[in-house]
């Protein structure tokens, strides 16, 4: 059934909205410093952008992207230099969920993605494990120590206490708020967003960050490796807790 003119503009006018919230939210962006780098970003800004892809569809998603990107920019007070790659990244931060949930809710998917969650962390941890431990471990060295211990120790604790995180965070969301949404699941929402975390943050943003200010792509990878361990907890609490507050019927009407 083709929806009407009016049921149309909703998504229109709540993507509008998510874009001015996300641009409302960079005032919220704080930095700590890590492994001798200045700072490293924390935000939550892309959760509206997330939002927008998740509830509306790709296109949607990837409009609210670039809007924030592009406006925020031009009121921003930083001095950053422009670079289009962050423009692409606030893009597929909503674009890629947007395609995902879309295909979940046209094909009837209902199975648990617990399995390939548990595979996909698995796979991640060891992988980073043997990197940062012996094919990477020259590069690692050069970025030193972190409070007296070996970096490549720290990055190998880091990832075992993100993967447990997961797991465990997956396990009492799913026993304390389960509601029988098959589309907007905890365990969807996190393989969603891990795939979006790996895209825009462990391969884009440090391809950028080396083209801006000659950042070693490795070391920058490396740094975001502790990022994780707030952003996908911190952002899949946030964007769970949120679709679940809307209303069934209106998901129903308006929802890809």
């Amino acid at each position: 059934m083709q929806k009407s003119n009016k049921t149309n503009l909703f998504p229109m006018a709540a993507t509008a909205i998510f874009a001015a919230i996300s641009i409302a939210l960079s005032g919220l962006v704080f930095y700590i410093p890590l492994l001798g780098f200045p700072s490293v970003r924390f935000s939550v800004t892309g959760i509206p952008i997330f939002l927008a892809g998740s509830l509306f569809g790709g296109a949607y998603g990837a409009i609210a992207g670039f809007l924030s990107d592009i406006i925020g920019f031009m009121f921003s007070s930083g001095g950053a230099p422009y670079h289009p790659g962050f423009t692409i990244n606030s893009i597929l931060v909503g674009l890629i969920p947007g395609i995902i949930f879309s295909q979940i809710r046209k094909k009837g998917i209902t199975a648990s993605f617990n399995r390939i969650n548990f595979i996909l962390g698995l796979v991640a941890a060891v992988g980073a494990i043997v990197y940062i431990n012996f094919i990477g471990i020259h590069e690692i060295e050069e970025l030193g120590s972190f409070m007296g211990t070996p970096t490549n120790i720290v990055l190998s604790v880091i990832m075992v206490v993100i993967f447990i995180t997961l797991v465990g965070l997956t396990m009492y969301v799913q026993n304390k708020f389960t509601d029988g949404d098959s589309v907007y699941s905890i365990d969807k929402i996190i393989f969603v967003k891990i795939l979006n975390y790996i895209v825009v943050q462990l391969i884009c943003t440090p391809i950028w960050l080396s083209q801006l200010y000659n950042i070693p792509v490795v070391a920058s990878v490396m740094v975001r490796v502790f990022k994780t361990l707030i952003d996908i907890p911190l952002q899949v609490m946030l964007v769970y807790l949120i679709i679940k507050v809307i209303p069934v019927n209106l998901r129903n009407k308006y929802l890809v």
